[in-house]
């Protein structure tokens, strides 16, 4: 999209990268927010299954 020529219309301004950066570190952060949270539950959901079937052996 860019060029190397400084008078040609293709140029990206400085506010339209930032605002790809921002888009971009917005959606990561949500996919990582949604993935550790299913990461945990999963965790959580061993941890306790394991604790109950200990306790229930004792």
């Amino acid at each position: 999209m860019t060029s190397t020529n400084p008078n040609s219309t293709n140029l990206i301004n400085r506010e339209d990268v930032n605002e790809m950066i921002e888009n971009a570190i917005r959606r990561h952060n949500r996919r990582s927010t949604i993935i550790s949270a299913i990461l945990g539950w999963i965790l959580i959901g061993g941890y306790s299954f394991g604790l109950f079937h200990v306790v229930q052996s004792i």
